[in-house]
């Protein structure tokens, strides 16, 4: 990839980009953010992924989801899971069903509805977290190292409020 096609992953010098997206309106705009906010995912997604397998043999679904179990309240349940995670239940459930023949999390039965199970994290579980964490920190440091404490706030708030409105257009759609 040469140094132009780096800097531009918009391909805006193009007249078609043009007609769909006029200079500076609020359709560019709009477009870019998506854009970025895609590719930053992917790639942030990508390279964690391919860190924490080499270094913990652990994979993104794994391991994000006993960090979850980690730091929420008790009891949890698999559709509450499965709302923290934004995943759907078939991925999940496969996950799960890992996570408990390895021992790192026991499924309860709810006494308050027998079709719904209780997900806790197991001490061995814990260990996981505890190993992954310092992981997460040194690549999260690495990535943000040129981004001031006040930059990571805002783009957090940014991003909070991304998150609001797909939810709340998800649910207008419904």
């Amino acid at each position: 990839m040469d140094q132009n096609q780096s800097a531009d992953p918009f391909d805006s010098s193009t007249p078609q980009y043009r007609a769909l997206f006029p200079e500076d309106s609020r359709d560019e705009a709009e477009f870019r953010l998506t854009r970025i906010l895609s590719l930053s995912a992917r790639r942030w997604g990508t390279h964690v992924e391919s860190q924490m397998l080499a270094t913990t043999g652990q994979s993104r679904s794994r391991w994000q989801t006993l960090f979850v179990l980690s730091v929420a309240t008790p009891p949890v349940t698999t559709s509450l899971l499965s709302a923290r995670l934004a995943i759907q239940w078939p991925p999940l459930i496969r996950t799960l069903h890992s996570l408990e023949a390895d021992g790192l999390i026991r499924r309860i039965a709810n006494p308050h509805d027998k079709r719904s199970r209780y997900i806790e994290i197991t001490p061995a579980g814990q260990a996981v977290v505890d190993e992954v964490q310092p992981v997460l920190s040194k690549i999260r440091s690495a990535v943000f190292a040129s981004f001031s404490e006040e930059e990571i706030r805002t783009a957090t708030r940014v991003l909070e409020k991304i998150v609001v409105g797909v939810t709340q257009a998800q649910a207008e759609a419904e």
